[in-house]
């Protein structure tokens, strides 16, 4: 008999939870290495207070595991299934309200990594729904709770809540983030997408893309500083990045008088490329030579010079008020 007959409808649709419960708990695994993206998502919604979005971050780090190791083992069918129909409509309500709303550009489900579309996350979250409601619907045997399944879940949820906890901490003692997964990388290959798309129509070899944050006063001098940059045909081209709705970037631009071009994206990818603000990414034919974070380089510095000040000694200060400056943490203090 072929194998595939023998297997029956329940087994085919228990499949489906299991798929789902597996993307909860990537979606938590995320959240837990890579925190801070999760934070600014919630903190672009403006719905929890600020003293409350890191323990709402760690709460839904360890939740979304311990719901997701639910699913997969198959604990208590009867509850969890429909349950997590509900879950799904509300997630889909809250991510479709925050890009309806211009608070967010995505779901912020996945921390930067993938960035579907809402028309693409609601589409998801359909799917999902279907597959939970397939299996939900065809009848099984009732089986006792097995406490191990219990055990597993909650063991999981703590986990993933602890280190989402610890992930947090931990730039804090030692100056670096515990899990780097942050692609802006010297020698990687540049894509488009992490400047929103504007960097396709650059057309010169070189360029100096931007990361910068409204409530940053150092961005300000780092705005100065560009703006003089784009009337020289020497330096390279400007392209600011703002990890906010698009309404919010055009009145950014208006109040600082940006004069370069400026793009949106998602606060949860800025979270994964820019842990602070300004953070500056020389490009050069299509890949990534360097990186740094608020103060430039000396030698790049030195290229300001010669483009404005051809006759001002090399070892002579800038002038008042384009003085390259110091970078500033993005999230919000422990």
């Amino acid at each position: 008999m072929n194998l595939l007959s023998e297997i029956t409808t329940a087994q085919w649709t228990s499949l489906g939870p299991r798929i789902v419960g597996a993307t909860f708990l990537w979606a938590a695994v995320i959240k837990a290495i890579a925190p801070g993206t999760f934070y600014r998502h919630l903190a672009s919604l403006g719905w929890i207070p600020g003293r409350l979005l890191w323990p709402a971050v760690t709460a839904a780090a360890g939740f979304e595991a311990g719901w997701g190791v639910a699913l997969i083992l198959g604990f208590a069918p009867e509850p969890v299934l429909p349950a997590t129909v509900v879950l799904l409509i509300v997630f889909s309500a809250i991510s479709w309200w925050g890009v309806r709303s211009g608070k967010a550009a995505d779901c912020g489900c996945y921390g930067g990594l993938i960035q579907p579309s809402i028309a693409q996350s609601l589409g998801l979250n359909l799917l999902f729904a279907a597959l939970v409601l397939a299996a939900w619907l065809v009848p099984v045997a009732a089986t006792q709770v097995a406490l191990w399944k219990i055990f597993i879940s909650v063991a999981a949820a703590i986990s993933a809540g602890a280190l989402a906890e610890f992930a947090r901490r931990y730039p804090h003692k030692h100056g670096r983030e515990l899990f780097d997964l942050n692609p802006l990388k010297p020698g990687r290959k540049w894509r488009h997408s992490w400047a929103g798309g504007a960097t396709s129509k650059n057309t010169s070899d070189e360029m100096l893309v931007a990361y910068l944050g409204a409530n940053c006063p150092y961005c300000t001098r780092f705005v100065t500083i560009a703006n003089a940059m784009m009337q020289s045909p020497v330096l390279p081209r400007v392209f600011g990045v703002v990890g906010s709705s698009r309404e919010q970037m055009d009145a950014y631009v208006a109040e600082k008088g940006i004069r370069f071009p400026v793009s949106a994206i998602s606060p949860s990818l800025m979270g994964r490329l820019a842990q602070s603000v300004p953070t500056a990414v020389l490009v050069r034919d299509g890949r990534i030579e360097r990186v740094w974070i608020g103060n430039m380089p000396v030698d790049f510095v030195d290229r300001f010079r010669r483009a404005f000040f051809p006759d001002l000694a090399p070892d002579a200060a800038l002038p008042a008020g384009e003085q390259p400056v110091a970078g500033e943490r993005s999230l919000a203090p422990s």
